[in-house]
C-alpha cells in the first residue's frame, strides 16, 4: 500500500511540474502579444508623422519636410524609388536588424519604452527601363493611382478629371519595446 501511494505522489508532483510549466508558457505567449498589442500605437503615431513628413495637407505647419518626392533623403528615411531588398516577410532592408535599424535617423521612443523607426518608399522600380530624366512618378516605372474623382465621372477622361495619376508610397515602421519584442507595421500612402 505504501509503493503504491509513493508512486501515487510521484505522479501527482510530475502533473503538478506540468501544470505549471503549461501556465508559464500561456503566461509568456499572453504576454507577447500584449506587447504585439501595445506597438499598434506607436506604429499608427509613426505612420502620421510619415504622412506628415510627404504630403503639405497632412502637416500642421502646412509645409511637409519631403518637398522633392523624387531624390532620395536621408534626414526622412525617404526612398524616391522601391529598394528592392526586402525579405521573406516584405520588411526593407533598413529595418530588417536592430542594428541597421539603428542607423536610420528619422526614430523616436515613446513613454512606455518602445523605439520605433520608420522607412518610406515611393513605389517606382528603379530597374525599369523607361524611368524619365526628372525622375517624375509617371506610370512606365511606378505604381499609380488615379485620384478620387466626384461620382459618375471618368477617371481617365482629361476634360473631367484634370488632376494627373499619383504614386503609392509605403510605409514601413519598426516598433522595438520590451523584453526583446520587434512589430513591424506597413501602410500604403497617396
Amino acid at each position: 500500500m505504501l509503493f503504491v501511494a509513493l508512486i501515487v505522489t510521484v505522479l501527482m508532483s510530475l502533473a503538478a511540474i506540468a501544470m505549471i510549466r503549461s501556465v508559464d508558457t500561456a503566461n509568456l505567449a499572453i504576454g507577447n502579444l500584449a506587447f504585439r498589442q501595445s506597438a499598434i500605437l506607436p506604429a499608427n503615431y509613426a505612420i502620421e508623422m510619415a504622412t506628415a513628413a510627404l504630403f503639405n495637407d497632412a502637416n500642421i505647419g502646412g509645409n511637409a519636410p519631403i518637398a522633392d518626392t523624387t531624390a532620395n533623403m536621408a534626414a526622412q528615411n525617404y526612398y524616391a524609388a522601391y529598394l528592392n531588398a526586402d525579405d521573406q516577410y516584405g520588411i526593407p532592408q533598413p529595418l530588417q536588424t536592430k542594428t541597421t535599424a539603428t542607423a536610420l535617423t528619422q526614430q523616436f521612443t515613446d513613454g512606455a519604452s518602445n523605439k520605433i523607426t520608420y522607412v518610406i518608399e515611393r513605389m517606382c522600380n528603379s530597374a525599369a527601363p523607361n524611368i524619365p530624366a526628372d525622375h517624375s512618378a509617371t506610370a512606365s516605372w511606378c505604381d499609380m493611382m488615379p485620384p478620387k474623382v466626384s461620382f459618375g465621372q471618368t477617371v481617365n477622361d482629361p476634360r473631367l478629371n484634370p488632376y494627373p495619376p499619383v504614386a503609392f508610397f509605403r510605409v514601413t515602421v519598426r516598433v522595438d519595446g520590451p523584453q526583446r519584442t520587434t512589430s513591424f507595421i506597413q501602410a500604403v500612402l497617396r
